[in-house]
């Protein structure tokens, strides 16, 4: 490992304001040196708001459409039993209305169908972006812990140390 002390010395004597020196010598017993951690990015799986919401929306949109399919006597509302791209279906199968059969909802069906596809299709949308982007944490990771196999042996110090012959101040040592 290679040793380097950078030495900063910060004067607060009256007579030590002249600037700063790099020629004093601190002491070297000042105890244990301390770690410096280094932030690591962790992924930590799905990202649970996107999931969470995905999952409600979807599930709020697609059991109102099944319940529908099956109560139904229409044949393109059994395409309402296939996720996501049921309610389209059921849309596009959609014909005018027959002489004998009542069209007084049938703009109002029409409008919810197309809701509960957008709905659905922004629920499953949110499940799947749970997975492309997941949650990630920033955690400071000390030199031994790191997982990029690069061994950091950081450190630093602050000393007093005596800048001049009635001055006295800071001394910042680092050691890389």
């Amino acid at each position: 490992m290679k040793s380097l002390i950078v030495m900063l010395a910060i004067p607060f004597g009256v007579l030590g304001l002249g600037g700063l020196t790099s020629s004093a010598r601190a002491d070297d017993s000042a105890g244990p040196r301390p770690t410096i951690a280094t932030e690591q990015t962790v992924t930590t799986g799905p990202n649970s708001a996107l999931l969470h919401s995905g999952i409600w929306m979807f599930g709020l949109s697609y059991i109102p459409a099944v319940v529908v399919a099956a109560e139904s006597d229409r044949h393109g509302d059994k395409n309402l039993y296939i996720p996501v791209a049921g309610p389209w279906m059921d849309l596009a199968s959609r014909s005018a209305c027959s002489a004998n059969a009542s069209c007084n909802h049938e703009t109002a069906n029409k409008v919810l169908i197309v809701i509960d596809g957008i709905f659905q299709d922004l629920g499953a949308l949110d499940i799947v972006g749970a997975f492309v982007f997941p949650e990630t944490r920033t955690v400071a990771v000390s030199s031994s812990e790191r997982s990029d196999g690069y061994e950091s042996h950081l450190s630093l110090r602050i000393v007093p140390t005596k800048v001049s012959a009635n001055s006295y101040g800071l001394a910042v040592l680092g050691t890389f």
